[in-house]
């Protein structure tokens, strides 16, 4: 795809901004300057990002706040989050990124995830394979969902219902799973899918921006994304299940009466 290279390009450049911001060392003394922080980071990449890769594609349109969580209209548009984990970034971790993806029609056709850290670079568009750097990803080979890593993703300024929700399965899924984890942000789980590292992600209320290139990266490693009803998920779906084939049925099972 000829676009693939411009966005890489574009991905490193911001990410680089964001480097020069970023210290292992950085520790913030309360909610007042994180906020502040995060505007800085906000006013580094934010608008320049986005004319960036509008002048790559023209005609895709930006999906916004309130578009994140509902379902995109035909046609091209960008889901990106300019600083993935930006509370990462902003305590001295290493787990934030420049996530960037381009939705048509409701199919995610590129994913470009830069995590500057590391410098690592991962890269899919579909039927073309899910790269780290360059090498080929593949999920896990497990097949029984009791010997699996499960994970999830989910802010903690969800609602009060959401939030007892996502409770409840991680206590039951403590029973059903080898070991179950919660991290922020939704990127990295996702992308331990796909390097094979974790063996089944799920989200309840999933925000496009924040799973539409990882999910395609760990579709083209192999995985199965779907929502918990089994349908294949889209953007706008209401929670998305994303598992190497061998365990999609399983999982599926084990969030049945959640």
């Amino acid at each position: 795809m000829e676009l693939l290279q411009p966005v890489i390009e574009t991905a490193r450049d911001f990410g680089g901004r964001l480097l020069k911001l970023y210290s292992p060392e950085s520790r913030l003394a309360g909610r007042d300057a994180m906020s502040a922080a995060a505007a800085r980071l906000e006013a580094t990449v934010h608008d320049p990002l986005r004319e960036a890769l509008g002048r790559l594609r023209p005609q895709a349109r930006w999906v916004t706040d309130d578009e994140e969580r509902a379902g995109l209209g035909a046609g091209e548009w960008w889901a990106v989050d300019d600083v993935e984990g930006a509370v990462n970034l902003l305590h001295g971790r290493p787990e934030w990124c420049v996530s960037i993806a381009l939705v048509r029609d409701g199919v995610t056709e590129l994913a470009v995830v830069h995590q500057p850290v590391g410098d690592r670079l991962y890269t899919a568009t579909p039927g073309g394979g899910a790269f780290e750097n360059g090498l080929r990803l593949r999920v896990s080979p497990k097949t029984a969902f009791a010997d699996a890593i499960v994970e999830t993703s989910q802010v903690g300024d969800e609602p009060p219902e959401l939030q007892a929700r996502i409770g409840a399965a991680l206590g039951a899924l403590m029973g059903r799973a080898l070991l179950v984890r919660t991290t922020i942000p939704t990127t990295f789980p996702l992308l331990a899918v796909a390097q094979g590292r974790s063996d089944a992600f799920w989200q309840y209320a999933p925000a496009v921006t924040g799973v539409a290139a990882a999910t395609l990266l760990a579709t083209e490693a192999g995985a199965v994304a779907t929502d918990l009803a089994g349908a294949p998920w889209r953007p706008g779906a209401p929670d998305l299940l994303v598992t190497p084939p061998a365990l999609h049925a399983e999982a599926l099972k084990a969030f049945g009466d959640l």
